[in-house]
């Protein structure tokens, strides 16, 4: 126990922490009066000398001590982690789910939970977690900034079991969370009339020139089998030709400091090239961002996470500026739209 502080409250009376073990005691309201009473029954049963009184006196100071037992058992081996439930993006609430976890043999009754992160405060109530099991509940917290989020703290407070004594322990919260770049509505500006920034991309199919050659499959055309190869190597081969160029939006940012007057005008840019992703995967085409270093792409829900995910971890580098590739939209090129930042 390192030490005794003041009240919270003029109801409350004294709070005892023990850092050791990051939990801290204090009485609630209930238990003020309910110490008050000790006090005095026990002042009067010494001035007396009456039996019956010195039964009350022992009964009361039994109650309060086996009141700071039980809530020491009931919050003694507990978990809190986070998990997403849907993509997390700066400055919106999102949508998250606490898993309180119980690992010990006494049940947790009646317990408030409060999940800290960035100066911002969420408590949920925990009413029940059976001993050896774990409950998931709903929460809604707001991020501020894009990035890796861990290292998060909750503080679980119970008054179990008289409602004299609050218990509170202050607990690592589990999990990671990928907090994407804050996203608007923008409008894309188009290099010329034919909207060049797209990079084409060919694939098999049976509308092109030749692609590639594959062995032979059931249910395959035979009138794609080149006889000659076949021959040659002893197995049936087909043909395979390009189909139609799938077409994919490029955007890309330059990670240099040296291309940035500051890192709030890169946290802009950042921001709509992120906005620029949504808004063209939300449109049904594909995708693709172009970072120093890195390439992908794709038109599946899992490449954009992917995109969203490198824009969430990117960082300034210390790399000279590099230019972007051919027809690809940069943040010079993206507006936001209605006034957004």
């Amino acid at each position: 126990m390192t030490g005794v502080s003041g009240s919270r409250s003029a109801m409350s009376l004294v709070e005892v922490r023990f850092r050791k073990y990051h939990r801290a005691e204090r009485l609630t309201r209930s238990g003020l009066l309910f110490f008050l009473a000790i006090i005095g029954i026990g002042a009067v049963a010494i001035n007396s000398g009456n039996n019956l009184l010195y039964l009350v006196f022992s009964a009361l100071l039994s109650a309060l001590i086996f009141s700071g037992l039980l809530s020491v058992a009931n919050l003694r081996r507990l978990d809190v982690s986070l998990d997403t439930v849907d993509e997390i993006y700066a400055g919106r609430p999102a949508s998250l789910a606490v898993r309180v976890r119980n690992t010990g043999s006494f049940p947790l009754f009646f317990a408030r939970v409060s999940v800290r992160a960035d100066g911002d405060t969420v408590s949920l109530s925990v009413p029940f977690v059976g001993a050896r099991s774990a409950v998931e509940l709903p929460l809604t917290l707001t991020l501020p900034t894009r990035g890796r989020v861990t290292g998060l703290r909750a503080d679980i407070a119970s008054t179990f079991p008289f409602g004299i004594v609050e218990m509170r322990r202050d607990v690592a919260v589990g999990g990671e969370l990928i907090v994407y770049p804050q996203v608007h509505p923008i409008l894309l500006q188009q290099q010329d009339e034919q909207g060049e920034h797209r990079l084409e991309r060919a694939r098999a199919g049976d509308d092109g020139d030749f692609f590639s050659l594959r062995r032979y499959h059931a249910g395959d055309d035979s009138r794609h089998i080149d006889w000659k190869v076949s021959a040659r190597r002893g197995d049936p081969y087909v043909v395979e030709q390009e189909a139609r160029y799938q077409q994919e939006t490029v955007f890309y940012l330059d990670t240099a400091r040296g291309a940035w007057p500051d890192s709030q005008a890169f946290e802009l840019g950042v921001s709509k090239i992120a906005s620029g992703l949504t808004s063209v995967f939300e449109s049904g085409e594909a995708i693709a961002l172009a970072l120093p270093g890195s390439f992908l792409d794709g038109r599946d829900r899992r490449a954009w996470q992917q995109a969203m995910e490198l824009m969430a971890l990117t960082e300034l580098t210390e790399d000279p500026p590099h230019p972007g590739p051919l027809h690809s939209f940069t943040h010079e090129d993206i507006s936001f739209v209605n006034g957004a930042p």
